[in-house]
C-alpha cells in the first residue's frame, strides 16, 4: 500500500510539474500582414546587369518570432513594375530574410515584360559582407 501511495504521489507531482511547464508562454509565433510597398531590384542575365525595375507592389509578409525574438521573414510580392528603359513588367517575387542568424537576404524574381522580355533570377545579399551574389538567371 505504501508503494502504491508513493507511486500515485510521484505521478501527481510529475503531472503537476508538466502541466505548469507546458502552460508557460514561450512566445514563439508567426505574424502576417499585407502592404503596398516600394519595390526595386537589379535584373541580371548571367553576371551582367541588364535592367533595373521599380514600382509599388503588394507584399504579403510573414514574420517568425522565437521566444519573442525575430528569426526570419518571408515576403511574397506581386504587381507591375517599370524597367529603366520603359518596359512594363508583371512581376512576382519571393524574399527570405535570415538577418539575425545568417545575415542573409535571398530573393527569386520572375518578370514578364510587355516588350517580350522574360527574366527569372535568384540573388543573395549578405548584410555581413555587403556582397550581392547572382545565382541562377534565365533570360528570354
Amino acid at each position: 500500500m505504501k508503494a502504491k501511495t508513493l507511486l500515485i504521489c510521484i505521478c501527481l507531482l510529475v503531472g503537476i510539474s508538466l502541466t505548469s511547464a507546458y502552460g508557460q508562454k514561450k512566445d514563439t509565433r508567426s505574424v502576417q500582414y499585407k502592404a503596398e510597398l516600394d519595390y526595386y531590384t537589379e535584373v541580371y542575365c548571367g553576371l551582367q546587369m541588364v535592367d533595373y525595375v521599380t514600382g509599388k507592389v503588394m507584399f504579403h509578409v510573414i514574420d517568425h518570432y522565437k521566444d519573442g525574438v525575430w528569426q526570419w521573414e518571408i515576403a511574397q510580392a506581386k504587381g507591375t513594375v517599370t524597367g529603366y528603359y520603359g518596359e512594363v513588367f508583371k512581376m512576382t517575387e519571393v524574399d527570405k530574410y535570415w538577418k539575425p542568424v545568417y545575415g542573409l537576404l535571398t530573393w527569386h524574381y520572375n518578370l514578364i515584360g510587355n516588350w517580350g522580355h522574360h527574366y527569372n533570377g535568384f540573388l543573395t545579399y549578405s548584410y555581413i559582407t555587403g556582397e550581392l551574389t547572382v545565382g541562377k538567371t534565365i533570360c528570354n
